[in-house]
């Protein structure tokens, strides 16, 4: 291994110990105090912990890459931080279009094999003015949510990942980077974060979903942020699917019955209503930077 490369693995050793450190310390510590997973605590004042968890523990990635660049004396170069619209502006649409189309999708789905029967314009026929103004709202919120989700993606997209693809084939770094994101989660998982914890196989089934829906978005995520060099775009996305998801849903279904409906499905059934769409977001992401991988080499083969 030459010493560049050594160099990157220390690099990348150190950012992911900051990054994980936190979250395995800080919920058994929240565990211990509440006496019971503190996402799935009723008591108010864990209602106050899961929120500042879950508003300052999304700015660990990047914090964890800060540190690491100044403890390294790495610099700041290559920091994704430029917008880089011009010719790319595709990219940045898609962020916003891919997160809405495919909650779009699975609202259908979950409609059409967990609604017992309901028929289409009972589900979806009544959608109003109230519904534009839940959507709207929650739209305005992922604004803020942006700023959170900056924290993850400048440290994931924005340091992790180009890192992970100087070490190995593009393929497996998506790969071994989406479960890193996963197991990431698994604080939060184990905690009731994500799935609850009433459910078969917990807590082990709901890391491994967090696992697979971690690599399936991770290679989304690389693709626009390795097409446009900047980490806007992988943010924009994410606060989308954090905070857009189940509001897209809601906003969507027009009748009282069908919100009713929404509100009951099991969260790992929610989850596999996704995974399909997901799973084809994914595999066309993945295609799509394979292809330019393809372009480059035969554009090195001729220069040779």
């Amino acid at each position: 291994m030459s010493s560049d490369k050594k160099t990157t693995v220390k690099r990348l050793i150190i950012f992911l110990i900051l990054a994980f450190l936190p979250f395995y310390i800080i919920i058994p510590t929240m565990w211990a105090y509440f006496g019971e997973p503190v996402f799935a605590s009723e008591r108010d004042d864990a209602a106050i912990a899961t929120y500042c968890i879950g508003v300052f523990g999304m700015m660990i990635p990047s914090a964890a890459q800060l540190i690491t660049r100044l403890a390294t004396k790495e610099g700041f170069k290559n920091i994704y931080l430029g917008l880089n619209c011009k010719g790319r502006m595709g990219y940045y649409a898609a962020s916003v279009i891919v997160p809405l189309g495919y909650s779009a999708i699975a609202a259908v789905i979950i409609w059409a094999f967990l609604f017992d029967g309901m028929s289409f314009s009972d589900a979806f026929g009544n959608i109003g003015i109230q519904s534009a103004g839940l959507f709207l709202l929650q739209l305005a919120f992922s604004v803020i949510c942006f700023f959170h989700a900056f924290g993850e993606e400048w440290g994931w997209r924005g340091y992790m990942m180009p890192k992970l693809m100087e070490l190995m084939p593009k393929p497996a770094a998506i790969i071994v980077g989406g479960i890193i994101w996963g197991l990431w989660h698994a604080p939060l998982t184990v905690a009731g974060h994500n799935f609850g914890i009433d459910y078969p196989g917990y807590p082990f089934v709901g890391i491994g979903c967090m696992c697979i829906l971690c690599t399936l978005m991770n290679a989304f995520l690389t693709l626009i942020t390795e097409k446009t060099k900047s980490v806007y775009p992988a943010a924009f996305c994410h606060a989308l699917n954090n905070n857009l998801s189940f509001g897209v849903m809601f906003a969507i279904f027009g009748s009282e019955a069908a919100i009713d409906k929404i509100s009951e499905v099991d969260a790992i059934v929610g989850f596999l209503s996704y995974i399909w769409i997901l799973a084809v977001v994914g595999t066309v992401s993945f295609i799509l930077l394979m292809k330019k991988d393809k372009r480059n080499k035969q554009v090195l083969d001729k220069a040779a």
